[in-house]
């Protein structure tokens, strides 16, 4: 499917207080998330970059050192390797999520 209306997609549970909808391509992987108040990610690092756009709330993003609250239309870069964390405060948020497809 070469184009997508982020409003129109159907979110299913993913994990609790997530619901997500994955486009899967050959090599890289296209997830539209919402995430509820008060989730949090301690942290984590993987082997490849991920990128994302916010759509809708705000949350708050810690790429290495670096802190910053994301509103509806400011993205992100997180460089293979590098440790990131997030939460969001007040919710829900929903974020594009773009990085490559792991098997």
């Amino acid at each position: 499917m070469p184009f997508l209306d982020f409003s129109r997609m159907p979110l299913e549970d993913f994990r609790p207080g997530i619901k997500s909808a994955v486009q899967f391509g050959e090599q890289l992987l296209l997830a539209v998330m919402t995430l509820e108040a008060g989730l949090k990610d301690p942290g984590h690092v993987h082997p490849f970059d991920q990128c994302g756009v916010i759509l809708k709330g705000s949350f708050l993003l810690t790429i290495a050192e670096e802190s910053r609250s994301l509103g509806p239309g400011e993205g992100y870069f997180i460089p293979a390797g590098i440790f990131h964390s997030w939460s969001v405060p007040s919710g829900p948020v929903t974020v594009v999520d773009v990085s490559p497809k792991v098997t």
